[in-house]
């Protein structure tokens, strides 16, 4: 068990870090013949979303490497939380790239002509490296999330007798009382006349 939940620890600050880093990379590219633009995923929204969600992974995969007990049980909702989101941006941004093109140029240039330009291949829009990474990294958190099922805290030792940690060992069996070590003495004689 100690060793998964090692392993869940290395993905989710692995994960965490990628988010981060791939934040700060190019997201998506434009390019038009020779002229090519690029843009970051701290520009937008869904970056600085990213970034934060790479932050709780990696306090999450720390926490357990640094080899809190009950900090596994707190992994799982950091991981699960912050893959989740990180995921979920990242394809969001990949599904609706074309979309947000089209929303960031109508201001310049008449939506049209960029969905012509798109359409024929005057302008091509593609993916770039910063978003396969955050997507990534958002999927080892989910699956460090996964990791962590069915690992849970280990029981406190019974004879610690450290409060309520040795509850955790199950009932507690009141001791026997001791064996009688010998006879009782017999009662005192009594003082009773001839008559008695």
């Amino acid at each position: 068990m100690e060793r998964r939940a090692a392993v869940a620890g290395v993905l989710a600050l692995v994960g965490g870090v990628a988010a981060v880093l791939g934040s700060f990379l190019p997201w998506a590219e434009i390019s038009a013949g020779p002229f090519t633009e690029q843009a970051k995923g701290i520009d937008g929204w869904e970056g600085k979303a990213a970034i934060l969600a790479g932050i709780v992974m990696i306090a999450a995969g720390a926490r357990v490497l640094a080899g809190s007990h009950q900090a596994i049980m707190r992994m799982r909702p950091g991981a699960a939380i912050g893959g989740v989101v990180a995921l979920g941006v990242g394809l969001y941004t990949a599904l609706t790239a074309r979309e947000q093109l089209l929303d960031a140029a109508q201001g310049q240039v008449p939506r049209a002509e960029v969905e012509r330009a798109l359409d024929s291949g005057l302008l091509e829009l593609s993916i770039a490296i910063g978003l396969v990474i955050v997507i990534a990294g958002g999927a080892q958190g989910i699956l460090a999330a996964l990791l962590t099922i069915g690992v849970t805290r280990p029981a406190a030792s019974s004879s610690s007798g450290a409060g309520l940690r040795g509850w955790a060992a199950g009932p507690q069996v009141p001791p026997a009382p001791p064996a009688p070590d010998a006879a009782p003495p017999p009662p005192p004689p009594t003082d009773r006349g001839p008559s008695g």
